[in-house]
């Protein structure tokens, strides 16, 4: 019993661990992208307003919607674009470091070669 404990609190810390890395990264992309003079104003406003236009690059996304979830069936690279999924647990606002595994409803949003966002789905 007490061996169980023991790996329990190891995972849940593990777990915090490396969900504090992701927030540290995503607010680290966050300042950087906003701190761009030269980024545009509808832009710069739905990032504010955490929505997404057609053309940010990955880091505006980020900035906007934080990472996308890693272990996710819907997020991977292609030559031709890579594909981020974020999940949805029964809201309208996308999970933020989304490192979590779990039932909800995927978002897919498709990126050009460039890395320039093209659309998104939920499809």
């Amino acid at each position: 019993m007490n061996n169980r404990l023991f790996i329990t609190s190891i995972v849940i810390v593990a777990i915090l661990l490396l969900h504090g890395c992701g927030a540290v990264r995503e607010n680290r992309i966050r300042q950087e992208v906003l701190a761009d003079a030269n980024m545009s104003a509808e832009i710069r406003k739905a990032i504010d307003q955490k929505e997404l236009v057609a053309g940010m690059t990955k880091e505006q996304v980020i900035a906007s919607w934080g990472l996308p979830c890693k272990w996710c069936y819907g997020t991977r690279k292609s030559p031709s674009g890579d594909t981020w999924e974020y999940v949805l647990f029964g809201s309208n606002l996308p999970i933020n470091g989304s490192d979590i595994i779990g039932i909800g409803k995927g978002i897919y949003l498709f990126f050009d070669s460039n890395g320039t966002l093209k659309h998104w789905s939920n499809q």
